[in-house]
Order: structure tokens, then sequence, then C-alpha cells
């Protein structure tokens, strides 16, 4: 009797796993499909207007609103209340907005497990400005790890030069300079 009972167990988890897993899928392609249709009018108005700017430095550099898209997985509000206790948004005369269409910068969150992973990008130009994730058990304590990730990681960006940098690993470079000595 014990060991049908942990047969049974077993079962349900697999079964919860396979709902959960078709669940996500489902959610990530409708999301797609609607980021389809917002891209295809992004578009429409790059083509109208002048070619966007694609370097990510100057992207969050000249950035002065910031939106965040709402997700089922945490409070949006709350992770809005967590952004606004940094310094730097006010320092890097960074604004919240209430409309994706006011915004320089969207950040996205979205889950896998116990993993909250975030995406900052231009709505304009969809370029990535960054990305990143953390590791929560929950959407509170998420929103206060993203809030920490999310200024860490703009912080990155606007320090990063505007010049085109040697993306050369280091040792590559010394090898290159012992070479020419």
């Amino acid at each position: 009797m014990k060991r049908v009972l942990e047969v049974l167990g077993w079962l349900t988890a697999v079964a919860l796993f396979a709902f959960a897993g078709h669940a996500v899928l489902a959610q990530s392609a409708a999301a797609q499909d609607a980021q389809g249709r917002q891209g295809a009018a992004h578009a429409r108005e790059r083509r109208a207007g002048e070619r966007p700017e694609t370097n990510p430095v100057r992207i969050v550099r000249e950035a002065r609103t910031v939106y965040v898209r709402p997700t089922k997985h945490l409070d949006k509000k709350y992770l809005e209340y967590k952004l606004q206790k940094h310094d730097e948004l006010r320092d890097w005369d960074l604004s919240l907005v209430e409309d994706e269409r006011a915004a320089d910068l969207v950040v996205s969150v979205d889950k896998s497990m116990l993993n909250y992973i975030f995406t900052i990008s231009d709505p304009r130009s969809s370029v990535i400005v960054t990305s990143g994730k953390c590791v929560a058990v929950n959407g509170q304590v998420a929103a206060e790890y993203l809030g920490r990730e999310i200024i860490k990681k703009l912080k990155n960006v606007r320090a990063g030069s505007d010049r085109g940098r040697d993306r050369r690993p280091a040792r590559d470079a010394e090898e290159e300079g012992e070479s020419e000595s």
C-alpha cells in the first residue's frame, strides 16, 4: 500500500510539471504573438522616421522614462516601488511612467522555475540594452532582488564606453603586445 501511494505521488508530480510546462509555453507563444504585432507597429514608425539608435550605452544615457511591463509572476507596482527606492534613478534623471508608448526603456520580467529573468529594451529600436536574473521563492522577494539587479545592470551599461571598444579577450591583447616588442 505504501508503495502504491508513493507511485501515485510521483505520477501526480510528473503530471503537474507537464501541465505547468504546457501553460508556460502557451503563454510565451501568446506573448510572442502580441510582441510581433507591436514590432510591426514599431517597424512602420521607424520607416517613417530616422534610423533609431542601436548603441546600448547611448540608449541608456539618453533615456528619461522607464516602463515596467505587467506580468503575472510579480506585482508591477511593487517592483516600481522597489526601483524608486534607488537614488540612481534620480541621479540619472529617469522616471517611471504608466504608459508604454511614453517610455524610452521597457523592463520585461519572465519566470522559469525560481529564476526571475528580466530584459531592458528600447521599444523604438527593439534593442535589448541589458538583461539579467535573480533567484527568488516568490514575487515579493523577486521584486526586491530585481530592483537591485536592474539598477546594477543599468549602472554597468551606463559606465560602458560609447566608442567601439576592443572586444578581444585581454589575454589575446597581451599576447599581441608581447609579439610587437
